[in-house]
């Protein structure tokens, strides 16, 4: 029932998708207070509270028209953005995983228009330049690099001059900035790519009623997502094929990346898992099971979001 009307919607659901937006943002703010919430150093809590709603839009959108435009999943259709929404609830004052995932949905975008191209010498300059940039906030992104080799095989356009163009654009930034720093006489000092250590997995146990609602509901959507791709994958067309193996090791490697880093980055990993959830909430023939499992998350995310404040 709520699914049909984000797939082929209508400019009237376009704006009930920006008005649940801004709700989602504001229902923490029922229950706790803005000071807060949306405490980030020195910047004001209604400038957070501004940008949580706009950077999450923004990059909900931007994966809502990459996926339609590049006919990864090829009705028009919300759904992809309102799946972002939903599974980013966790997420209530992270300016700079904001920032960073609007930059890797750049390089997604480059690195899927590497497709049958036999050069793709500007997208993957771009996209490891972008990288680069995202390494300077969040430096065990630098492990990402290995989906560019691997989506270099996958379209097979890859070879040494690729390899060299990666490097190329991923070493330009810090060679600007080694350049201004010099000049300006402060010292320069690369970020800290190579420092792994395990998450605390004890995390766990301390999650409240809200976390865990939402986590079940979401566990099973996303099993049933995997197991609807993989059973309908070979009828898709090659590039479809290709493109969600590339998405496929999209969440693997940002998966790894958050085990050996911080839960926060396990942020970039909602990109492709929200590709894979909408492609069975939009493609499965069980339709009221899709809308049960859409409507439950809704409901879980909000409730989630309205507790939050007891659950950090």
């Amino acid at each position: 029932m709520f699914l049909k009307h984000l797939i082929n919607p209508k400019p009237s659901i376009i704006i009930f998708f920006i008005i649940f937006c801004f709700l989602f943002v504001l229902a923490p703010l029922l229950k706790s207070d803005i000071n807060l919430l949306f405490s980030c150093f020195f910047i004001h809590p209604l400038v957070i509270l501004f940008l949580s709603f706009f950077l999450p839009l923004f990059l909900s959108t931007g994966l809502n028209n990459i996926i339609y435009e590049k006919n990864i999943i090829r009705k028009e259709n919300l759904v992809v953005g309102t799946t972002f929404i939903l599974i980013s609830s966790p997420f209530i004052n992270t300016c700079d995983f904001w920032v960073s995932g609007f930059l890797l949905l750049f390089v997604f975008n480059f690195l899927i228009d590497t497709y049958q191209k036999d050069l793709p010498f500007y997208q993957f300059y771009n996209a490891s330049f972008l990288l680069a940039l995202i390494c300077y906030l969040h430096p065990k992104m630098i492990y990402f690099i290995s989906l560019f080799i691997i989506s270099g095989i996958n379209y097979s356009n890859l070879n040494w001059r690729i390899i060299t163009t990666i490097l190329l654009g991923f070493t330009t930034p810090y060679l600007f900035l080694f350049i201004i720093l010099f000049l300006t006489g402060i010292p320069f000092s690369l970020p800290d790519f190579f420092n792994l250590s395990l998450i605390n997995t004890t995390i766990s146990k301390s999650l409240c009623f809200s976390q865990k609602a939402w986590f079940v509901i979401l566990s099973l959507t996303a099993f049933l997502s995997f197991f609807e791709l993989f059973k309908w994958l070979y009828k898709k067309s090659i590039k479809s094929r290709k493109t969600f193996m590339t998405i496929m090791w999209f969440l693997i490697i940002t998966l790894v990346i958050t085990i050996f880093s911080e839960w926060n980055y396990i942020y970039f990993s909602l990109i492709p898992l929200t590709i894979v959830i909408s492609n069975y909430f939009i493609y499965t023939k069980n339709r009221k099971l899709a809308n049960t499992l859409f409507f439950l998350l809704v409901i879980s995310s909000f409730y989630y979001k309205y507790m939050i404040n007891d659950c950090i």
